[in-house]
């Protein structure tokens, strides 16, 4: 028999609330959802999750084969935008290898406490979330279902913040070797943790994508039209720009692992007609304070011949799922400088909290 509880949660996803105003209106935090959630998925209870830029995520009933077919395959990710959006930050990091002693934790909170004081609300990950099954240097957690135990309850948390990735070679080491499958894991139980698929992970943003690719043994760089690629598996940072204006961005390891300065990339996507035209990259070290090590612009405009009369992944019918809140460049896409970011009273916090 169903609690009270859980009938009003049912009737509240049916009526199209977002997680957060679920949460409110039951007074019950968003870990408490995915769990409640798990519980009705295993009570044969299907839902399809639709995510924003703004962070937020809408539950969805299943209602047409179309539907059914979303929830049981792993497939691109499309984030809804607003229609008056030109302009979308989105941050990146690569291979944490969580579960190894060289794991670096600590940066993923100063990740977090980052994007929320830039108005950031997507990170994009580009694999090896896991050590997995075999390991460079030592493993505090050799057990990958430990591995991936520690990732769902130690990786930070903020109501409007989404993690899309990609899967990558020891993460797929864990289903290959244990039958522990990340994706899976992850999807039950950290629903702002979103994992597409094994290697190749396409997103969708307004009428373009970008490619999350991590290298697999066996596997390959699958060849679409996307406007850019990010890269994990190098654990080093760089940046090339093909004739056709497609950028290929390599993300550097957020760890210690053949990388004794971990740092992670924040890029501001500008688009025209529902189409990325520029791109502005900052590399940012988290030392004493958060850095930025270097600016770059790229115009990608070349790419997009094609006119569009109407934009696809965006939200018209309910605008009040965005926030409001305004951003600001601080890019000179010139000079490559090493600058200090502003500090507001939230990192000021945390680096209280952790004697920085």
């Amino acid at each position: 028999m169903m609690t009270e509880q859980t009938i009003k949660l049912i009737e509240l996803i049916n009526e199209g609330k977002t997680c957060n105003e679920i949460c409110h209106i039951l007074n019950i935090s968003n870990k408490q959802l995915f769990n409640n959630l798990t519980i009705l998925q295993n009570k044969g209870f299907h839902y399809n999750r639709k995510y924003y830029s703004n962070g937020a995520i809408v539950y969805r009933p299943i209602k047409s084969n179309s539907g059914l077919g979303e929830f049981y395959s792993k497939k691109d990710i499309s984030i809804i935008t607003s229609h008056n959006e030109i302009e979308i930050n989105t941050l990146e990091i690569s291979d944490l290898h969580c579960g190894n002693e060289l794991e670096r934790l600590d940066l993923l909170d100063r990740v977090y406490n980052y994007c929320i004081k830039n108005n950031i609300h997507i990170i994009f990950l580009c694999g090896d979330i896991i050590d997995g099954t075999y390991a460079k240097g030592n493993q505090n957690i050799k057990d990958t279902y430990y591995q991936i135990e520690h990732v769902i309850k130690n990786f930070p948390f903020d109501k409007n913040i989404l993690v899309i990735s990609t899967a990558g070679d020891h993460d797929f080491s864990g289903l290959y070797m244990n039958n522990q499958d990340i994706i899976t894991m992850l999807k039950n139980y950290r629903h702002d943790i979103i994992v597409g698929n094994y290697g190749n992970t396409f997103v969708h943003l307004k009428n373009d994508t970008i490619h999350l690719f991590h290298k697999l043994n066996g596997s390959i760089f699958i060849q679409s039209d996307v406007a850019i690629a990010f890269h994990g598996h190098l654990h080093k940072y760089s940046v090339k720009q093909k004739e056709d204006g497609t950028l290929h961005i390599t993300v550097p390891s957020l760890s210690n692992i053949n990388q004794p300065m971990p740092t992670a990339i924040q890029s501001t996507l500008k688009f025209n007609k529902g189409y990325i035209n520029e791109v502005y990259l900052n590399q940012i070290y988290f030392g004493d304070d958060d850095y930025i090590l270097n600016e770059i612009k790229f115009n990608i405009s070349k790419r997009n011949n094609i006119p569009s009369s109407s934009i696809l992944n965006e939200e018209k019918e309910r605008e009040e799922i965005f926030d409001d809140y305004t951003k600001e460049s601080t890019v000179d896409d010139s000079k490559t400088l090493v600058k200090k970011t502003q500090r507001l009273s939230q990192i000021e916090k945390f680096n209280k909290r952790y004697g920085l």
